[in-house]
C-alpha cells in the first residue's frame, strides 16, 4: 500500500496538469455509480475469476512468447485503418501517412500484420480514435460506464469505439471474426495485469481505485497524444529508481 500511494504522489502532478489542461472536456461524472458497482463486481468477482484469469494462464501456458506477440501484432494491424482517418481528420498528416506505411509493409512483408516489420524501420505505432477527435472537438466524455465484460469506459469512448467499427476491414468481418479479435485482444490485456489481483484486492475501494485511475489516464492521454504514453509510465527504468513495482505502470496503461 505504501508503494501504491507514493507511484500515485508521484504521478499526481502529471495527472493534474492533465486535468487543468483539458478540464471541461475530459470530466466523468458517475451518476450510475450504484449499477456501476454492481457491474464491476460481477465484471471482477465473477467473470475474471472463474473465465478470464482461468483462461488467460491458459494461453499463457499453451502458446509461447514469441507466439503471443505475433497474435497481438495481428490483432494491432486491424486497428490501422481507424489510425489512418482519424489522424487525417485532426489534420495530422504524418501520422495518417505512417499508419498507412505501416498498415502496407506489415500487411505484406509483416505476413498479414503477424510480423511488426515497421516498428523495426523504425515507423512506430501511433493509435488515433475517433473518441480523440471527439475530444479535439470538445466533446466531453461523458458520463463513466462499467460494461459487463468489457470493463470501464466512458460514453464518447463507446462512441467513438462504434464509429472505429465501421472503418475498413472491420465493417467488412463477420461477427465471429470480430469476437475472435476482440477476445485475443482482452487475453493480452489480461496476460499483462496477471499477478496484480493482489493489488486491488488490497486496496480500500477497488471500484473507487479503477474509477480514479482510469479517468486521470484517460485525461492524460488525451493531452498528450496517444503515442506519448511513455511521459505517463515515467520510462520504467527511471521509475525502477523509486524502486517502484511495474504492475501497477502496466495497469494503469491496460485498463483503458
Amino acid at each position: 500500500m505504501k508503494k501504491m500511494a507514493l507511484v500515485l504522489f508521484v504521478f499526481m502532478p502529471f495527472l493534474l496538469h492533465a486535468q487543468e489542461l483539458n478540464k471541461v472536456r475530459q470530466d466523468m461524472s458517475d451518476p450510475l455509480e450504484p449499477l456501476n458497482r454492481v457491474i464491476w463486481d460481477f465484471n471482477y468477482d465473477i467473470l475474471d475469476h472463474y473465465i478470464y484469469l482461468p483462461v488467460t494462464k491458459s494461453y499463457v501456458e499453451v502458446v509461447p512468447s514469441k507466439g503471443r506477440q505475433f497474435i497481438n501484432n495481428f490483432v494491432l494491424n486491424f486497428e490501422e485503418p481507424a489510425n489512418i482517418i482519424n489522424s487525417f481528420i485532426l489534420f495530422n498528416y504524418e501520422a495518417s501517412f505512417n499508419a498507412l506505411l505501416r498498415l502496407t509493409i506489415n500487411s505484406t512483408f509483416g505476413l498479414l500484420g503477424f510480423l511488426d516489420v515497421a516498428s523495426d524501420l523504425g515507423i512506430e505505432r501511433k493509435t488515433e480514435t475517433f473518441s480523440n477527435v471527439l475530444g479535439h472537438w470538445s466533446v466531453s466524455n461523458g458520463p463513466y460506464l462499467m460494461i459487463p465484460v468489457i470493463g470501464p469506459r466512458s460514453t464518447r469512448i463507446l462512441l467513438g469505439g462504434f464509429v472505429d467499427s465501421f472503418y475498413f476491414p472491420s465493417r467488412y468481418l463477420k461477427w465471429w471474426q470480430v469476437l475472435g479479435l476482440w477476445a485475443l485482444d482482452g487475453l493480452d490485456t489480461r496476460e499483462t495485469l496477471l499477478g496484480q489481483e493482489q493489488m486491488l484486492d488490497q486496496s480500500l475501494d477497488s471500484y473507487a481505485f479503477v474509477k480514479e485511475t482510469y479517468i486521470q489516464y484517460e485525461a492524460f492521454k488525451f493531452e498528450q497524444n496517444s503515442d506519448s504514453i511513455e511521459l505517463f509510465r515515467l520510462h520504467k527504468e527511471d521509475v525502477s529508481e523509486y524502486e517502484f513495482d511495474d504492475d501497477l505502470l502496466d495497469f494503469m496503461d491496460e485498463i483503458d
